[in-house]
């Protein structure tokens, strides 16, 4: 199941670097994996190549996937000079010859998967494309840290666009909880102009999310609750799984 819309968080790739770009811990941590199987590494979903081009400057092999052309359009315009390949495909139906030996998901992309059928897809997708001992890693949000209450609009954030104006953010939410599904809408302002655009996340407990990891064989080799490695609690905001091909 695609929802098309989510894509239209994805139409504008400049400046969605400069809303969200630049968590360097967030790069650092896949570095550091990065650094721990040598081999070729493959960034899933991975949007303008936020992670991927830091991961290519610092001597990592790399390879980038997404769905979205215009994002990996722009990922081929910051990669000039930098031995990294980009590739249009779907996560869920991405097939190559080549193995990897650590392959991770970031920026919460595992929520976009908001079926069972596309989680398990995206999963077999990373089984089958790992070398045997190969890791997965991927982060989502945890429902139960999370606000999941249906919201009217109120005021997000702002950031600085490509041309120096400054653009408010604000949105609203509606959590679908039959479907673990909620659905934002995004309205960024400029002085002169306004974009809405429509995202749906999955939000998958972690009861489930282990579940469903063991089930489709992978064995969790830690939990994490952030980047700097903490422990996974319940209350943590994030799931981060570190997951392990065993064949």
């Amino acid at each position: 199941m695609i929802d098309h819309n989510n894509l239209e968080e994805y139409s504008d790739p400049i400046n969605y670097d400069l809303e969200f770009g630049g968590v360097t811990k967030q790069y650092q941590f896949y570095l550091e994996w990065a650094q721990q199987t040598p081999g070729t590494v493959l960034d899933l979903a991975c949007g303008t190549g936020l992670t991927t081009l830091a991961l290519a400057e610092a001597g990592i092999d790399i390879m980038g996937v997404d769905i979205a052309e215009s994002m990996l359009a722009y990922a081929r315009i910051k990669a000039q000079g930098l031995p990294v390949e980009f590739i249009h495909a779907d996560a869920r139906t991405f097939r190559s010859d080549q193995r990897f030996s650590f392959i991770y998901l970031t920026g919460n992309a595992f929520q976009a998967f908001l079926s069972d059928e596309d989680q398990k897809a995206l999963l077999d997708t990373a089984y089958e494309h790992l070398e045997p001992n190969g890791r997965f890693i991927f982060e989502t949000r945890n429902p139960a840290a999370t606000d999941l209450a249906d919201e009217e609009e109120s005021p997000w954030s702002e950031f600085v666009d490509h041309n120096g104006e400054i653009v408010k953010v604000s949105g609203s939410q509606t959590y679908d909880a039959d479907q673990q599904i909620m659905h934002w809408v995004t309205h960024r302002t400029w002085p002169h102009q306004q974009k809405t655009s429509r995202i749906a996340c999955r939000f998958t407990d972690h009861e489930t999310l282990t579940r469903l990891l063991t089930s489709n064989g992978w064995i969790i080799e830690h939990q994490y609750a952030d980047w700097n490695r903490t422990p996974f609690s319940l209350s943590s905001p994030s799931i981060i799984s570190v997951c392990k091909k065993v064949k």
